[in-house]
């Protein structure tokens, strides 16, 4: 008996050993990097070189504690962590069950505050940035510097992440490689370009597919598991973090008119967020005259035409972009959906050097963007800087920094020196609001007319017969409005009504609504 355990122990051992040497050839060739944190949860994502099953243990040290496993051989490793708690920082180590491949002190992530809370949060954001070139390193280390003492909470990538087609290997080579670290520390949630698309056209057969690396390379909360309203789809959708809503669009694979199914989810994502703060992202910037011209590209054209009034109507704090390889930032504004010569200083809210004050019912959007965090900035076009611009910079390469405190909003340009080129905050006071604002008065009608077509928006009260009259600057009836319907139920409504070039020549004019027997008049100039 003696004999056959012995014998029995050498051929267990003889396995063990091999197996541990076949295992001691895999390796991981992507992250850890983390996605959909929550305040009880987060997913944790790695790549292996050869199939192999999944494991995560994690804790509140170095020493873990808790284990989740997942037997599937796989190289694309994906394991949800649960039953988290708020605000917390854990350790982890991701590995298999014959090994561990990284178990140091830097794999650790802080779950998300619990929604509406006022704990602070610091964010860091990047456009245009996969270029693997010596700028993007420099703009990487800037801001590891600029934050060593602080965690960082969120990673907002702003599109054309991995130039310059998209591809798995641009993606490893000028993304994975270059930021090791800081995937296995910060989650990411990214908003796509045209780039990750390939460039393959703007709103074309081959861009409205999900036919791109970028789509399986990311978990993003398309079923609200984050917060917000679910999307369906990973190329737009939103999340909650403490007392911010965040919401990544699609500028160019999806359709963005009113009629369309990403207008109409951000309209319904916007109704229903009740967060202090409101920060909208995506690539195509509505303003710009850097590498990029936003009179003249259709993907910017569409984004302020049709995105940009909704965005306003509900109060949207900060809307970030890259795409032009500048620096650019206007002051708290509103109503400017037309060409850039069309800028008038009365739609700026308010124009501050540095502390920009917002109080119900917070109307006035800051507009920033940057694509430098890779790309270098380039040649600018004529009319640079653009007249809605309080800052422009053709010069530095930057990333955003973000700090959130309560009713306090910074960002600043942080230079790959390190320097900081612009900062802008946002203070709020007065209560806060639910969906959008129900103004009175004259407030009530806004009219804004831009590449030949009337926007008109306006909030009705209750159910009510609606009559609209263009007036000429004698007070003649001069136009037939045509499919708006005259019985209207309670809510907000956004109209675009194309222009009868015959009809209507350049001059004065004014549109008045009618409803519930008040009236509402609006005064604008066709040139």
């Amino acid at each position: 008996m003696k004999g056959i355990s012995f014998l029995l122990f050498f051929v267990i051992a003889i396995c063990t050993q091999g197996q541990l040497a076949a295992q001691s050839g895999i390796v991981v060739t992507r992250g850890a990097y983390l996605q959909k944190v929550t305040p009880y949860s987060i997913t944790i994502r790695w790549r292996t070189n050869v199939d192999c099953n999944s494991k995560v243990e994690y804790g509140l040290d170095l020493g873990y504690g808790k284990t989740v496993f997942d037997s599937t051989l796989t190289t694309e490793h994906t394991v949800l962590l649960t039953d988290l708690n708020p605000n917390t920082k854990y350790f982890y180590s991701v590995g298999s069950s014959d090994q561990i491949f990284q178990s140091e002190e830097v794999n650790h992530f802080t779950t998300s505050p619990l929604t509406g809370s006022t704990t602070p949060v610091h964010i860091w954001v990047t456009g245009d940035f996969g270029t693997s070139s010596v700028q993007q390193v420099a703009v990487r280390d800037a801001y590891e510097n600029y934050s060593q003492n602080m965690e960082t909470n969120l990673w907002l990538w702003l599109g054309d992440n991995a130039y310059s087609s998209g591809l798995e290997s641009e993606y490893q080579d000028n993304v994975f490689d270059k930021y090791p670290e800081q995937f296995k520390k910060i989650p990411v949630y990214p908003a796509i370009g045209n780039h990750d698309y390939a460039n393959a056209g703007y709103h074309s057969t081959s861009s409205l597919t999900l036919n791109f690396p970028y789509f399986s390379i990311f978990n993003l909360p398309q079923a609200a598991e984050a917060g917000g309203i679910a999307s369906g789809t990973p190329k737009y959708y939103s999340f909650n973090y403490a007392n911010i809503h965040f919401i990544a669009l699609d500028s160019y694979g999806s359709f963005n008119d009113t009629g369309s199914t990403m207008y109409k989810w951000l309209e319904s994502d916007l109704n229903m967020n009740e967060q202090r703060w409101t920060v909208a992202y995506f690539h195509h910037p509505p303003y710009t005259k850097g590498t990029h011209n936003s009179d003249w590209e259709v993907e910017l054209i569409d984004m302020r035409k049709h995105i940009v009034p909704l965005l306003e109507r509900y109060n949207v704090d900060v809307v970030l972009s890259g795409h032009s390889h500048c620096n650019e930032r206007t002051s708290l504004m509103r109503g400017h959906y037309d060409f850039s010569n069309t800028f008038d200083t009365s739609m700026i809210v308010n124009r501050s050097a540095d502390t920009l004050f917002k109080s119900s019912p917070f109307r006035g959007t800051v507009y920033a963007v940057c694509g430098t965090s890779g790309q270098n900035p380039g040649y600018t076009q004529t009319g640079f800087p653009m007249p809605c611009m309080y800052f422009s910079n053709a010069t530095d390469n930057c990333s955003l920094v973000i700090d959130v405190e309560g009713d306090l909003f910074s960002c600043k340009y942080l230079t790959a020196s390190s320097a900081i080129a612009d900062r802008f905050i946002i203070k709020k006071s007065g209560n806060s609001q639910e969906g959008p604002v129900t103004p009175s008065g004259e407030n009530n009608f806004t009219v804004f007319y831009s590449n030949n077509q009337w926007m008109m928006s306006y909030y009705l009260e209750k159910r009510t017969d609606v009559k609209f009259d263009l007036l000429n600057s004698q007070g003649e009836r001069v136009y037939d409005f045509k499919n708006i319907p005259e019985i209207q139920s309670r809510g907000f409504y956004n109209f675009q009504v194309p222009v009868n070039a015959r009809a209507i020549q350049t001059g004065v004019y004014f549109i008045r609504m009618i409803a519930d027997d008040k009236q509402y008049t609006q005064k604008f100039v066709i040139n």
